[in-house]
């Protein structure tokens, strides 16, 4: 598969030193959100102490969680986060005014809307703010016991109201001010990285230089992300949604530019053909024109000339011409009506919202959790460690493996804050006098953590909890202050609460991402043999690319899915035993599913501009090799999700059929008499990688009696 395989790094062992250099790399828009959040610090900080506005550190809390990706993220969160505030010191004062004698109907009354507001952050888009309304009145318990005064308790209720509410509006004037992260102008951007990436590769190629081209990784990148920034630019842009099916074109003809680049960057080396070059010449130029035209958001009215298709052309000219074809069909999109497609509408409340017993069990596992830490810090009276109540809310996620990354990722953070803290409590607090030295101090620590925090999913909680560890221990007070329990005692209160989180998630009702992989693997395989049906037959006509386009995106996302999957079930405890023959070749097994889908792209690309020399029977061929190739995913999609329900003489011969017509293909003539189909290479390619999916789910099925599977053939 050396036509097929993309450059990618040789197999080396983990290092932490790699993956901090890759999580804290510079990328295009970063340094924006960095300096965004410091100008909303830098006021919060100050207006907060000038006019003596408690709970500082979640004012600075609630802008990480308002500060998003784009504007229209970042005004939808502003809004959720504002409604669920005014609800949670609602119920909160409410709550207080009837049960204020009575702890232990607090106590309960906490737990029902605690329940609730968990019950409803399963539901659906709006679980935000049953989310807020659990935690805050939950935390609310914790005020009581310091402040027995009904008027007092009322009054920092109130108070908490305002110091969570201006910051957040305050985030989104300034992210809408500030060298605001449009989606339309991100999505701009990106095309134009795309065409970049494009045209160091057809430079590397006219001038014979060798430069590292886009790997597998960064195609599917490149598709998800186009399309991610497309779907906040059509919510954000009333003219975008109203062109929606042309940008779809577009950013389809930017996704196949993309590829065929990194398939350029991986054909092996050769002495050019007398016509290539100029070829060459013109795909560049024309890339050239496209990166001007987005970049002065003109039409695109200049693709290169498309030479006759030649039978023997070699695998290089068809990339170019697949290159052509693409800068052609971004000019058609410029030039035609825009297609009438339908944008398909989310349901506010998933549909087995009031029926799946997962959700009430979720709900009453955390209130358990939250009130085990409630009981503990009371009965032993240490109040320093409510944190750990809080803990538990924050930590309430769908699956085990997510709580586990969240906990690691809350204590690292709180670990990195609270060092900062320490040392700033020793050695600099008692040289400060004034709100100058106290920006001078704050500001650098919010600069790191608002660089962690603006970085992958990975990492970028880290980024969270650096600022909140750090602000909850210094700017607690008006003044400067050298109490360090403060430090102490939030750390143990996490590593309490994360202890019991884990304890009751994994004992109680355990909702594993290891017991969903299967069918998310099936669906991956499921997605790939419907992208094989899709290039079957002609793909001239915009119906038949369309639907390519879109079977390709559900791979490429379900591939996504899958690696994300991954990592969150290798932190589950106990996958090593339950789960090996899922989780352990699980890496590989993706990296074949990654290589099947860059065969079956690069076959639709030869086969794409080679059709048009074959004979009706090789035609014929190649669709009955499509059928068999999809039809034979399908039956390991449903061996994954089954285990033991593949039929192994049926898969057997389904691979014998398919070695035996890749072994005829070659003997077809084209409509040239003196020609040979030039298609086997790619075919066997893609024979071999179906192989060696077919060898994984097998594997991933459980033993079974081994069957002789054919080889591929030459």
């Amino acid at each position: 598969m050396t036509t097929l395989a993309l450059e990618r790094p040789p197999a080396r062992g983990w290092s932490l030193g790699d993956f901090l250099r890759q999580e804290l790399a510079p990328f295009p828009g970063r340094l924006d959100a960095l300096w965004r959040f410091l100008i909303c610090s830098a006021i919060v900080v100050t207006c907060s102490m000038t006019l003596q506005v408690p709970f500082l550190a979640f004012s600075l809390i609630m802008m990480c969680f308002t500060a998003q990706e784009n504007t229209v993220l970042t005004k939808l969160a502003g809004v959720m986060l504002v409604i669920g505030i005014g609800l949670a010191v609602a119920l909160s004062i409410l709550l207080f005014k009837f049960t204020m004698g009575y702890p232990m109907w607090r106590v309960l009354g906490a737990c029902a809307i605690g329940f609730a507001g968990m019950y409803f952050f399963r539901l659906g888009k709006l679980g935000v703010v049953g989310f807020q309304v659990a935690m805050f009145v939950v935390y609310a318990q914790s005020l009581v016991d310091i402040v027995d005064q009904p008027e007092m308790l009322t009054r920092s209720m109130l108070w908490v109201w305002v110091a969570g509410s201006y910051p957040i509006v305050l985030t989104v004037l300034v992210n809408q001010l500030f060298r605001p992260p449009y989606p339309v102008r991100l999505l701009t951007d990106e095309m134009l990285r795309r065409l970049a990436a494009v045209n160091r590769q057809l430079e590397a190629r006219r001038t014979g230089s060798a430069t590292p081209g886009p790997g597998a990784d960064a195609v599917e990148r490149g598709v998800l992300v186009l399309h991610r920034h497309l779907a906040f630019a059509t919510q954000g842009d009333a003219a975008y949604g109203c062109e929606r099916g042309r940008h779809l074109m577009r950013i389809a003809a930017i996704d196949r530019l993309h590829a065929a680049a990194a398939h350029l960057a991986s054909w092996p080396a050769q002495t050019p053909t007398p016509a290539q070059p100029e070829q060459l010449q013109r795909v560049q130029a024309s890339c050239a024109a496209l990166a001007a035209a987005l970049a002065e958001g003109a039409a695109f009215t200049q693709p290169p000339a498309l030479p006759d298709a030649s039978p023997d052309e070699d695998g290089l000219a068809r990339i170019l011409r697949e290159m052509a074809h693409a800068l052609h069909a971004f000019a058609e999109a410029d030039a035609s009506p825009p297609p009438d497609i339908p944008i398909a509408r989310e349901r506010l409340f998933a549909a087995d919202a009031f029926s799946n017993p997962a959700y009430g069990r979720f709900a009453f596992k955390t209130v358990l959790a939250a009130m085990l830490c409630y009981g503990f810090y009371t009965a032993v009276q240490w109040p320093g460690i409510h944190t750990s109540m809080l803990t538990c809310i924050i930590l309430a996620l769908p699956s085990l493996g997510a709580t586990t990354h969240k906990g690691l990722t809350r204590v690292v953070g709180c670990a990195i804050g609270s060092l900062i803290a320490l040392a700033a409590t020793v050695f600099v607090i008692p040289h400060l006098d004034g709100i100058v030295g106290l920006l001078g101090l704050t500001l650098p620590v919010i600069a790191l953590a608002a660089w962690v925090a603006a970085g992958s999913a990975r990492t970028n909680y880290v980024g969270v909890q650096i600022v909140f560890a750090f602000a909850l221990s210094l700017l607690g007070h008006f003044g400067p202050t050298t109490d360090v329990t403060e430090i102490r005692d939030r750390m143990l209160g996490i590593l309490l609460g994360l202890a019991v989180t884990l304890t009751i998630s994994t004992l109680l009702w355990p909702e594993r991402d290891s017991d969903a992989l299967k069918a998310t693997l099936g669906r991956l395989l499921q997605a790939i043999a419907g992208l094989v049906r899709a290039g079957a037959g002609s793909a001239a006509d915009a119906a038949a690319r369309a639907a390519i386009d879109q079977a390709r995106l559900q791979s490429w996302s379900l591939l996504s899915q899958n690696r994300e999957l991954q990592a969150r079930v290798a932190l589950e405890s106990g996958w090593q035993h339950a789960h090996d023959s899922v989780t352990a070749n699980l890496t590989s097994w993706l990296a074949q599913a990654q290589e099947m889908l860059l065969a079956v792209d690069y076959l639709q690309v030869q086969l794409r501009h080679a059709r048009t020399n074959l004979t009706p029977q090789v035609a014929a061929a190649l669709d009955r090799f499509c059928t068999l190739v999809a039809g034979h995913l399908e039956r390991l999609a449903d061996d994954a999700v089954e285990a033991g329900a593949q039929d192994a003489p049926r898969a057997g011969k389904d691979m014998a059929d398919l070695a035996s017509l890749l072994a005829q293909l070659p003997q077809h003539e084209t409509r040239d008499p003196e020609r040979k189909v030039a298609s086997a290479a790619p075919l066997a390619a893609l024979f071999a990688a179906v192989r060696a999916v077919h060898e994984r789910v097998v594997q991933l099925a459980g033993p079974r009696p081994s069957e002789a599977l054919p080889t591929s053939p030459r």
